[in-house]
Order: C-alpha cells, then structure tokens, then sequence
C-alpha cells in the first residue's frame, strides 16, 4: 500500500524558514515508511530561488518535480505555492530519475532512462509516472510514445511542465533538485499499485465551424488545414486577425477525429512565423478537425464529476490530479474557481496533489479494453491508488 504525504509553502525567499516549514508539516521521522519518493509542484519563481534545490537536499529520498501556474494539496492552493505529494511505502518500491538531453528527439533518452530506472532484474514496473518538459519542438505523443515504446506499455500517468507566463518560458522539470527545460523525469513503481485512471469529459454539442482536414503535419505543427496556412483558416472563422491568434483561442480547444473513430482534445498555443500551429500534441495528417467552444461552466461541470469520480475511486485515499492549464483560461476571471472547487470537494477525504498542466498523460481503455497510453489536452485526469 502507498500513502502520500503532502506539504506546502507560501515561502519563496527565505529557503530556510520554508524547508523547516515543510520538514515539519511532513513529520517524516513519524510517517516514513520503507521506500519513499517526493513529487515537488511548484511556480518558476521557486528554481529561480533555490527553494526547489535546497528541499531536494534537505529530504533522505529522491525527488522529481514540475513547474506549475496552479498546485493545491489538502486545503491550500495557489499560483505562488510550492506543494509536495511524497509517496511512501513498505511493499512498493520506487525508483526515479531524469534523461540527458532529448533534443528533438526523446525515444533514445527516454529508453535509457528507463533501463536506468527499471532494469529488467527488477521485472515489470505496475505504473511508470511521466514530467516532461513544454517544448515547441517535442509535443506531448512524442514523448508518449517514446517511453510507452522503452517500457513495452506500462501503464504511464504525467504532466508536462508549464508556466504562468504568457511567453511560455520557465516551464521546467528537476529531478533531485537539478533543473532543466530539455530532459525528461520519470518514476517507476513496483508493486501490488492497482492504479484506477480518470479522464474527464470532452466538450459538448457542435463544434463552432464546419469540420476541416488536417492535409499536411509534423509530429505537433499543423501546417496546412483545408490546404491553407493555418493561420489563414483561423482568420476565416474567426480565430485570427491580422496574422495573430486571438488570444481567447485557449477556450476552443482542437477537437481531433483520429481514423479509428476516436477523438481526443488538443490545444492550439501559437503561431510560428510560417504561420504553423503549433499544438501541445500532435495532429497527424488526415485527421478532421473541429474548434469546440468550451465555456466556464463546461470546465466547473467536469470538474465537479471528475471529483465525485476522484472520491469514490481512491479507495486508499491517494490520488494525483492534473488539469490542462487552458481549462484556467476558460474561466476568464475567475481562474481558481477549478482548483477551489476541487479543494472544497475533497476536504480531507483524501491525500492528493493537483497541478495544472500543459497537457496530461493518462491511459485510456481500447475496445479489448486493455490500458493504451495516450496524450490529453483540456482534460481533467486522475492516478487513484
């Protein structure tokens, strides 16, 4: 069985008042069991002043960690919060670490990464929990499909780093308190884990345009939709002007029919001076497109089934969340009224952390109904176990 401890701090500046604050919330030398990893959410800020180094130094167990416009865990949330979900245990064992470089490609970091973390003396980890970063040249499926290949189809829950700021720079991940904007974390847990995942609901009713055609694409940049630039279609419906992407563009998120018939979510960040789209995910080539016009209440709505789902699947009383950080722009300007709304939903029913993201990595059931791992955007996932 797994337990989470969690802590947190307002405390930005002074590292040492905010480690002892933590260490002491934690209570470690009480609740620590035999194997144990830390998973630190936290905003840039907390790198840029040493905070998250000098917690990884402070703590007697590995830790990965991911920046955040938004983190709560029991009944503290925030934007400049630094929250930890340490997860401890007798019978599961953990083993962390991070990959060199990924360049524009992860698949050889990520399988030796893996090897590195979950040699095959070990076996087969039960959950492998995925923080990358938020690359314009590496989209979430790429790194999906790199780890999904290197571990064979571990089941793999995560996040990708994201940031507050409206460049989207200073999205980065740490792994035992060493920062990067360019590698890759990943925990792998072996044991009885009986993971339970959760997805949230895409949005409803029509899309606000008739469907198009992806006719040309590169693992995440559309570069022609209906045989046009993108930027050309987003103006003709509205999207663009004067070869800008309307700034509200987070709330009509990409709803992508992919050729099996399912369909996921992406959402659209950027123009690049070609006038690409530039997703989070990929969109592959032949794929139909529609922009969903998603709303505030759509995103309270799922929160609040996601929840109720959340409480009744963490039968031990653990879980991770994440929600696409788009799903905070919908709500325009009342950006904290999600993870408020999870905060008081929860109460102390559970041990959990819940971090926005810049896109979720969480598996879905196939019609065999085998677990495939698969890359999300404005979505609500959970890890209960």
């Amino acid at each position: 069985m797994i337990r989470i401890l969690t802590a947190y701090t307002h405390e930005v500046d002074e590292v040492d008042i905010a480690v002892a604050e933590l260490l002491e919330q934690l209570d470690l030398g009480n609740h620590l069991l035999g194997n144990t990893v830390g998973i630190l959410a936290f905003h840039p800020e907390f790198l840029d002043s040493g905070m998250v180094e000098a917690v990884s130094k402070a703590l007697p167990f590995p830790t990965v960690g991911y920046t955040t416009p938004n983190v709560a865990v029991k009944k503290a949330f925030g934007d400049i919060l630094f929250a930890m979900a340490v997860l401890t245990s007798d019978d599961v064992v953990f083993r962390a670490g991070s990959s060199v470089s990924v360049g524009d490609d992860p698949t050889g970091p990520a399988r030796e990464l893996h090897a590195r973390i979950a040699p095959s003396s070990m076996g087969r980890p039960a959950l492998l929990l995925a923080f990358a970063p938020f690359m314009e040249n590496v989209g979430g499926d790429d790194f999906v499909a790199a780890i999904d290949a290197a571990s064979g189809g571990v089941p793999l829950f995560g996040t990708l780093a994201f940031t507050p700021r409206q460049d989207f720079s200073g999205a980065e991940i740490c792994a035992n308190g060493v920062r990067s904007a360019n590698t890759l974390a990943l925990v792998a847990l072996f044991g009885e884990v009986d993971p339970r995942f959760y997805i949230s609901d895409l949005p409803e009713g029509e899309e606000i345009h008739q469907k198009a055609l992806i006719t040309q694409a590169e693992k995440n940049l559309i570069q022609r939709i209906d045989g046009v630039l993108p930027i050309d279609y987003l103006e003709s419906i509205g999207l663009a002007e004067n070869g800008s992407i309307l700034t509200g563009i987070a709330s009509f998120p990409l709803v992508l029919t992919l050729d099996d018939g399912s369909r996921i979510m992406r959402t659209a960040y950027k123009a690049n001076e070609a006038g690409y789209l530039v997703l989070a995910g990929s969109a592959p080539e032949g794929g139909e497109i529609g922009f969903a016009d998603a709303s505030a209440d759509f995103v309270v709505r799922t929160m609040e089934k996601a929840t109720a789902r959340i409480l009744a699947e963490a039968k031990t009383g653990n879980a991770l969340i994440f929600s696409c950080a788009s799903r905070k722009w919908t709500l325009g300007t009342v950006p904290e009224k999600e993870v408020k709304g999870v905060v008081e939903m929860i109460g102390g029913s559970l041990s959990y952390q819940f971090a926005c993201s810049g896109g979720e990595i969480c598996p879905v059931k196939n019609r065999e109904g085998q677990w495939i791992n698969r890359f999300h955007n404005f979505s609500m996932t959970a890890c209960c176990f």
